[in-house]
């Protein structure tokens, strides 16, 4: 069958087309087109051939759309969706937008629902390493450059390493980048084997709904004696959790970086 007489049934059975389903989510976040085009980098004109069944939902943008909306990339290669009812209040008045079904649940993803998330383009973690995975967590590690408190932008890729002396502190930047739904929050804490060496990176920060960017913090040595800093070492833990639901947003925030 082809994608018209698709599109066709869907709408004679009651059901969705694509199309139809990404502005029904579009309304429900809170976006209009401009700001799903500024959040996924696909241009105005794609996403609105695709709200009107001009233009099909590509494997990659399926994976962009899981990103902004939670759900997964192959629910978005669906060629029909279900007419959600709108929730009522016992009022009998139309009550918030509460997801249908959340595969993930509520609450902080362990580690196979973090491998999971990941895998289905619901939230993006590039480079992704499995082996970073805790029970309830996953380890972020240091990028190529640590900035000192003078402002020197200092290299330590290749090899080479950064000295933190006792009582010093930088300002550092995680390798991996991090992407979030708008119905997902992130915490960032302190791993305990740096904690216990007294190293303390700033943490207890919210990453909030629709983060994209790599991690920036602060790196203490409260200890008395140096400590080597290297690319590629483990040096925060990252918390993710679903939120209940979907908050009512304005516009895609500014968040990268």
């Amino acid at each position: 069958m082809s994608a018209d007489l698709r599109g066709a049934a869907a709408v004679a059975g009651g059901d969705l087309t694509p199309g139809e389903h990404l502005r029904a989510e579009i309304e429900r976040l809170g976006l209009d087109q401009v700001a799903v085009s500024q959040a996924t980098g696909v241009s105005r004109q794609s996403i609105n051939n695709i709200v009107n069944g001009r233009q099909p939902i590509s494997r990659a943008m399926a994976g962009k759309l899981a990103r902004l909306t939670g759900h997964s990339s192959d629910y978005w290669l669906r060629s029909t969706f279900p007419r959600a009812k709108a929730p009522t209040s016992s009022r009998g008045k139309r009550a918030a937008f509460e997801p249908a079904g959340r595969p993930l649940g509520v609450g902080i993803l362990v580690n196979h629902q973090i491998v999971r998330a990941v895998h289905d383009g619901v939230i993006r973690i590039e480079p992704f390493d499995e082996t970073h995975v805790q029970m309830a967590s996953i380890d972020f590690t240091l990028d190529d450059f640590v900035v000192t408190a003078d402002g020197a932008k200092v290299d330590i890729s290749d090899g080479q390493s950064f000295t933190l002396r006792s009582g010093q502190s930088v300002n550092v930047s995680t390798r991996e980048w991090l992407e979030l739904p708008y119905d997902y929050i992130g915490h960032v804490g302190a791993r305990t084997a740096l904690a216990r060496a007294g190293i303390m990176a700033s943490h207890g920060l919210q990453i909030g709904p629709g983060f994209k960017g790599n991690l920036q913090f602060c790196i203490f040595n409260a200890s008395a004696r140096h400590f080597e800093l290297r690319s590629g070492d483990p040096v925060i833990s990252v918390e993710i959790l679903p939120l209940s639901a979907t908050p009512i947003i304005a516009r895609a925030p500014d968040r990268e970086g």
